[in-house]
C-alpha cells in the first residue's frame, strides 16, 4: 500500500506539470513583464543619456493631440503665473507663453483645417495636464514660481522632442512645415526656462544669505 501510495502521489506531480499549467505560468510571467514595460513608458517623451528629451516619431493624429494639450495648457498656466507669481520674471515668461502659444495654436488650427479630413484638436486638459494645472491653483507665493518653473522645464523639454521629430519625420507635409517653424519658439522657451530656473535658485540664497545677516544683526544690536 505504501509503495502504491507513492507512485500515485509521483503521478499526481507531474500531472500538475502539465502543458497547460506551462502556458499559465508563462502567460502569468508576460503579464508582469508588460506590467514592468508600462510602469516605465516613455511615451511622450524618452531621456536620453545627457538628459535631454529624444526627438520623437509620431502619426500626426497623435502630434495634433499632443500640441493641442501642450498649447492650451501653457496658456492657461500662463494665465495663472501672470496672476498669481511673485517674480517679475515668472510673470513675464507666464505672458510670453500666453502670447506665444496663442499664435502656434491658431496657426496649427489653420493647418488642421485643409487636412482632410480636417482634424478636431481636443476641447481640452488631458488628466496629467488638469493636474499640473490644479497644482498650480493650489500654490502660493514662492511656491507657486518654483511649481511653475519645474512645471515649464519639463514641459519644454517634452515639446522640443515633439516638435524636433515630427519636423524631422513627420507624415504629413503642412504639419512638418508648421513643426520646423515652431521648434525655433519652443527652443527659445526651454533655454530662457533654464537660465529661468537658475537665477531663481540664485536668487534664493542670495535672499538666504540675506535674512541669516540680517538676523545676525539684530541679535547683535541686541546684545
Amino acid at each position: 500500500m505504501r509503495t502504491i501510495a507513492i507512485l500515485t502521489a509521483a503521478l499526481l506531480s507531474t500531472a500538475c506539470d502539465t502543458p497547460d499549467s506551462q502556458q499559465a505560468d508563462k502567460a502569468q510571467a508576460d503579464a508582469t513583464m508588460a506590467g514592468d514595460e508600462m510602469a516605465t513608458d516613455t511615451s511622450d517623451g524618452t531621456i536620453g543619456p545627457d538628459g535631454a528629451m529624444m526627438p520623437e516619431n509620431v502619426p500626426a493624429g497623435v502630434y495634433v493631440n499632443r500640441v493641442a494639450i501642450s498649447d492650451k495648457y501653457e496658456i492657461e498656466a500662463g494665465k495663472l503665473a501672470v496672476q498669481k507669481a511673485q517674480s517679475e520674471q515668472t510673470r513675464a515668461f507666464g505672458q510670453m507663453m500666453i502670447d506665444d502659444h496663442t499664435k502656434s495654436s491658431q496657426d496649427m488650427k489653420a493647418v488642421m483645417a485643409k487636412m482632410s479630413p480636417a482634424a478636431t484638436p481636443p476641447s481640452r486638459l488631458d488628466a496629467e495636464h488638469q493636474g499640473m494645472i490644479d497644482r498650480l491653483k493650489s500654490a502660493s507665493g514662492a511656491a507657486f514660481d518654483r511649481e511653475y518653473q519645474n512645471q515649464q522645464m519639463m514641459a519644454h523639454r517634452k515639446a522640443l522632442a515633439l516638435h524636433e521629430g515630427y519636423g524631422a519625420n513627420g507624415d504629413n507635409a503642412d504639419l512638418k512645415a508648421f513643426a520646423q517653424t515652431v521648434v525655433p519658439v519652443i527652443r527659445k522657451h526651454h533655454d530662457q526656462v533654464n537660465s529661468m530656473t537658475g537665477s531663481a535658485a540664485t536668487d534664493a540664497i542670495d535672499t538666504g544669505a540675506a535674512t541669516s545677516q540680517g538676523a545676525a544683526a539684530t541679535t547683535s544690536g541686541g546684545q
